[in-house]
């Protein structure tokens, strides 16, 4: 399978996106550090968006740019639509079948592989249940995965990734989490599996160089940090007045989003280089 994501290949951090202007302001961050990166998409964004239109414009334009962006399906819990996103060139796709019970985790997962091996698409799965609340994911209850789930799912599924519940959530934290390194410690013993970090936002610069310190981390997921910064550029043309009806200037207002966007992901993958000044812009 001609995975971009192995026991052998770089990190990646993994930004939602839900149209091209997010699409664009989140490959300028990486073109600045020139760093490969993930485009993911809900499954209730991916419904709504022109897939064709958003398939060329990430080819185009990060082609343009210098990197290597990937589309990505995210916590989706139907084939149908995981189908959809591999007819339409999608890199990779996640079935997320964590709420159900083990033996049904393993055969749901396993169905999906077997459909993408014609497409050579890379499968994520889900084991133990992560918390909290992200477009189309709604945990009420939050389960750690058991290590003895993880080594019986990784022996009896051809997933290619596999994110791990271990202490994170999606959307916005109340108080610091609490992750199980001891978890990622033993798994990382067990198999080289690539792992996921689901719930990225919210985490403080240490604990990513932490997570990233394990080298089977190869994807953090970044999501409800996108849409805090969309909603941060939009304030800032309030608070410059741009809103007002006599200087409304959309130019402006979008100018503001996507540099507050791209200033975010800047940030994000600045960890990637080992770089402390994470606000400054590299040299071309």
């Amino acid at each position: 399978m001609n995975t971009y994501i192995s026991t052998n290949s770089e990190q990646y951090f993994a930004f939602n996106i839900w149209d091209i202007e997010s699409a664009k302001a989140v490959m300028d961050a990486a073109a600045q550090w020139k760093k490969n990166l993930i485009l993911q998409t809900s499954t209730k964004a991916f419904q709504q968006m022109d897939k064709e239109e958003m398939r060329f414009f990430v080819a185009n334009y990060s082609g343009n740019t210098g990197i290597r962006a990937y589309l990505h399906l995210d916590h989706c819990k139907k084939m149908n639509l995981i189908q959809e996103a591999a007819r339409c060139k999608w890199d990779s796709v996640m079935i997320d079948a964590s709420e159900l019970p083990l033996e049904e985790n393993i055969r749901l997962t396993n169905e999906v592989c077997d459909a993408m091996k014609e497409y050579e698409i890379p499968v994520e799965a889900e084991i133990g249940q992560i918390s909290g609340a992200e477009e189309d994911v709604c945990v009420k209850e939050a389960g750690v995965a058991r290590f003895e789930d993880v080594c019986t799912f990784v022996k009896r599924t051809n997933a290619d990734m596999l994110a791990v519940a271990v202490g994170t959530a999606h959307g916005i934290y109340q108080g610091a989490p609490k992750l199980h390194y001891d978890l990622l410690e033993r798994i990382m013993r067990f198999t080289h599996i690539p792992l996921v970090i689901h719930g990225g936002t919210g985490l403080n610069d240490e604990t990513f160089r932490k997570l990233l310190s394990y080298k089977n981390v190869k994807k953090i997921n970044i999501s409800t940090d996108v849409k805090l910064a969309y909603r941060s550029g939009i304030y800032e043309s309030i608070r410059k007045g741009e809103l007002e009806e006599t200087r409304f200037d959309p130019l402006k207002v979008t100018g503001e989003i996507h540099d507050s966007i791209c200033k975010m992901a800047k940030e994000k993958l600045a960890l990637l280089c080992g770089n402390k000044n994470s606000g400054e812009k590299v040299e071309k």
